[in-house]
């Protein structure tokens, strides 16, 4: 449990994992049965790891939730640390995205490309942390819309991915 924060973020979080491991899971199952098609293509290979990366954030906003006695500068410096790499990690893969001209995506896949559920909940992991980091309990708040983009972002990143007619 959090030191300073009450039991329900320990439930918060057990749920939060719960539900990002499964999505995990079914990601992992969906991406071996496209496999072939997927090592064919830079732009699906690049978009199996955003929405891996999307996926997987809440997962370890979960372990850190529901780590013993875990005091909230602490949490808020591992936050801005877990906020950094996604969003390094999501700006390499956009890069190898880009790098593919041959591609034309699709007037969805544009929008969700530019209004990027992981930089965004990078972002607003990092402002969780920085609260956090300085003081301000209330920044854990910000885990909730980090946990909702990331598991609606990455739902969404996976459905365009897997149903894009690249062959």
């Amino acid at each position: 449990m959090l030191a300073g924060f009450g039991q329900d973020w320990g439930t918060f979080g057990q749920v939060v994992g719960d539900a990002s491991g499964a999505l995990v899971g079914l990601l992992f199952v969906a991406v071996s049965l496209n496999r072939e098609r997927i090592v064919k293509h830079l732009v699906l290979r690049a978009s199996a790891v955003q929405t891996l990366l999307v996926l997987v954030l809440p997962l370890l906003v979960a372990i850190l939730l529901t780590t013993p006695r875990q005091r909230p500068p602490v949490l808020g410096c591992e936050f801005i640390a877990l906020g950094v790499v996604l969003g390094i990690a999501d700006t390499v893969t956009g890069h190898w995205k880009r790098k593919n001209v041959e591609v034309v995506p699709s007037r969805l896949t544009r929008l969700v490309s530019n209004f990027s559920p992981n930089m965004t909940t990078a972002l607003l992991t990092v402002a969780a942390g920085g609260l956090l980091a300085a003081g301000v309990n209330d920044g854990i708040y910000l885990v909730v819309p980090v946990v909702l983009l990331a598991i609606v972002g990455g739902v969404a990143n996976a459905w365009i991915f897997l149903m894009s007619d690249l062959d």
